[in-house]
Parts: structure tokens; sequence; C-alpha cells
């Protein structure tokens, strides 16, 4: 009995494997790992509105930056330089430190009187950034609700 096809040599089977890998090899890649010495193209940064610089990206004080939906919770607030460095305290730090004087008398009749807010945290004996300064300005914070004057 004859065939009518020819078998196969296995020289003619391992190349014809090593090329269907290669080529898997290379599809799987992508393009970068094409056999090709073609010059890079350079990238293409798009301008985006609201990207003052130029960069591609949208960052704090560009015009395009929305502190609701990117992280600055402060939106236009000044950040006094006592708050610098505060960390995740910002937002309570800036709140304190931007109150105005106040006082209340004990019930013996002494008299607390409490200075601006920028006073109180620059008289603070903690870091900022501290959980101690966080815990500082938690209690500064709730001695105010308790104290402060009801308008």
């Amino acid at each position: 009995m004859r065939f009518l096809t020819r078998i196969p040599r296995p020289a003619v089977l391992l190349a014809a494997g090593l090329a269907t890998a290669l080529l898997g090899t290379v599809a799987a890649l992508g393009p970068s790992a094409a056999l090709t010495s073609a010059a890079p193209t350079p990238a293409v940064t798009a301008t985006l509105p609201g990207d003052d610089n130029g960069d591609g990206r949208i960052e704090e004080d560009e015009t395009g930056f929305d502190c609701h939906t990117m992280g600055n919770r402060l939106c236009g607030a000044d950040v006094p330089p006592e708050c610098e460095g505060a960390g995740a305290a910002l937002e309570l730090c800036v709140t304190v430190a931007s109150r105005a004087p106040y006082g209340w008398e004990n019930a013996d009749g002494s008299r607390v009187d409490i200075p601006a807010g920028r006073a109180v945290v620059l008289g603070l004996d903690v870091k900022p950034g501290t959980t101690e300064f966080m815990a500082a300005l938690d209690a500064l914070d709730a001695e105010y609700r308790e104290h402060a004057p009801r308008h």
C-alpha cells in the first residue's frame, strides 16, 4: 500500500515548531519584540485643558485641578506656616489655626482666655505630622467646641 503524501522528516517538524513558537512569542510581547531596527518614535504628550505647564498631568495649583475630586480637601484655603508638614492632620490644623481668640468663665469665677488659633498651634510642643500633633489638635478642637461662643 502506498501513501499519497510524504511523511515529514523530524528536522522539518522541529523547524516548524520553532517558527511557530517564535511567532507566538513576538505576538504575545507585542510590537516592542519585533526584530526590526526602526528608529523609536517620540512620545506624544496630549495637552489637557487646565494643564498649565504642559507636562501631561493636571497637578494641584494648576487651573484644571479640582480639589473636591482630586484629593485636596482644603480647596483654596491658605495653609499657615504653623501647619506645614501636618500630614493627615492638615485640615484640622488649618481649622484650628483660623479661629479667632475666645474665652470663658469657669464656675468658680476664674477666666480662661485662648489666643488666636495660629498662636495656639505655634505654641504646641509637639512636631507637626506626628500622632501627638493630631491628638493635640483634637483636644484643642474639642475644647473649642465645648467653650466657643455660640452665634
